[in-house]
């Protein structure tokens, strides 16, 4: 087998969102970088490939953008 038939490995696309949360312990606005963005059953869960890295309940979240 040549390096020619080996199929090349695809590198997640990491995109930018902004994300602000506020609740009444704390307050948080930063950049998160993240393959892909689910909204499930009152959550908003933050991806890198296969992996969760972040989960934030929605009703802390005050705003998310998607930068890129």
């Amino acid at each position: 087998m040549s390096a020619s038939d080996v199929e090349p490995t695809q590198e997640p696309v990491l995109q930018v969102y902004r994300i602000h949360l506020r609740s009444d312990e704390f307050q948080f606005e930063s950049e998160v970088r993240a393959t892909q963005v689910d909204r499930e059953d009152g959550w908003t869960v933050f991806w890198n490939g296969n992996d969760v890295f972040l989960r934030v309940r929605d009703e802390h979240i005050v705003s998310l953008e998607h930068l890129d």
